[in-house]
Order: structure tokens, then sequence, then C-alpha cells
């Protein structure tokens, strides 16, 4: 299943590895991230480009982030793991928008959209300036460690998190007990163990299949309200 962006992430978030996927993934010793016992995550994934992508994956969840944005008035969008950034531009080009990725995805953007704000990002970073709409399209499956993704979102001042993700049953038709097909997958969820697992981190406005054909989960998230954990 394609990505919209460069999304490999070993022990500290943002680093690149030159390693692809390893042979013989194990079950996860440390944490399930609530997906269930027995699954066998993939400790090391292989770097995705999706330099000469456009639209093709993930566009009903830029959409969705835009009809957020129309109706709180959002004035600036920030995109995590924005990827080759066709996306981004196609939809928010008239407002403030921010693109987080990594290094060498980074350089590429800032020669095709000069004059637009892009950072290379990792998860140790304090943004201090708040967003109206926070994107995350496709990245969580990509992160060996995603509670270092999930912090960092959570860190964020915001008024909507968009959150993306493929939907494990729905993509092989059954609980498929991993590693993933895609060797750029670290991990998939079914719809419950997504909503256990973002839940311990952010309140869930929405979380619907957006799009059956390419088995994309999709959910709008809100900061966690004081005094729930």
């Amino acid at each position: 299943m394609g990505v919209s962006q460069l999304k490999t992430f070993a022990k500290r978030a943002f680093m690149p590895r030159t390693t692809a996927a390893a042979d013989n993934p194990v079950p996860s010793s440390v944490s399930e991230y609530c997906i269930r016992k027995g699954y066998c995550h993939r400790p090391d994934n292989r770097i995705y480009d999706d330099t000469d992508l456009e639209d093709q994956w993930q566009r009903e969840v830029y959409e969705w982030a835009v009809e957020e944005a129309l109706d709180i008035d959002a004035r600036t969008v920030f995109d995590i793991g924005c990827g080759a950034g066709f996306k981004l531009m196609k939809h928010f080009a008239g407002i403030r928008t921010v693109g987080f990725d990594l290094k060498p995805m980074v350089s590429f953007l800032k020669k095709k959209y000069p004059g637009r704000d892009w950072r290379v990002s990792n998860f140790k970073d304090t943004i201090e300036e708040p967003a109206d709409i926070v994107i995350c399209a496709d990245v969580v499956e990509h992160i060996p460690n995603p509670d270092l993704l999930m912090g960092f979102l959570a860190g964020l001042r915001f008024e909507k998190l968009i959150l993306s993700t493929p939907d494990r049953m729905l993509m092989y038709g059954c609980d498929h007990p991993g590693p993933p097909s895609n060797p750029c997958h670290c991990r998939e969820w079914t719809m419950d163990e997504c909503r256990s697992y973002v839940s311990a981190w952010f309140d869930i406005e929405r979380h619907q299949i957006s799009n059956r054909a390419q088995a994309t989960q999709m959910m709008v998230c809100r900061a966690k309200s004081p005094g729930v954990g």
C-alpha cells in the first residue's frame, strides 16, 4: 500500500535508516501498542520515497481536513510527515502551512515549493507555535516506536488532529498475524485496536473508514480533556 512520504524511524524519530526490513521480525516484547498478543511486529522498515506521487493515496484524508479547517476558519495547518507536499499544497495553498519531514524530503520540498515553511523534525523538538489543524496521514504504521510520534503530537497545540492509518482487517480480509506485507510498515492496527491506542493520547471525535478500496481508517481528534487519561 502506498504512502505519502519518506517514513522510516529508528530509535530516534525522523532519523533515516539505510537498512532494509528485518528478515526475521519477532513479536513485540516491550509493548504491543494495543495490538493483540502474538501479532508479529517489524522492528525495522524500508524507506519509501514518494517524490513521484501526487494524491493517489490519502486524498480523502486531506479533503476531510479541508472540511474541518473550513469549519473552524483555520489559519495554520501542520502536516507531520508531509512527504512530497503535493496534497498539502493542493488543498491548503491559500493559508499558512508547515510541513515536517526527513531532511532529504525537506531539501526536495524547499526546491519544489520555495517560500513555504518546510522543517526537518524529530520527536524531541518542542513546537511552541499553535496550529488550527494537524494532519498525520499514514505515518504511524511506519514507526518502530509509535509512542514517540504520539507523544510529539500530544505536545502540539491544535484544534483538530486528522490521523489515518491502514485497517488491518480490511486490508487482508482477516486478522493478519503480521508482519505487514508492505515492507515499509512496522505494524498495522484493526479499527478496535487503533481506537484503543489513540484514545490513550487524544479524545476521538470521529473514527471511520475513509477509503475502503485503500483500507484507510481515519480519525478526527482533539487534545485530551483535562483530568482524562
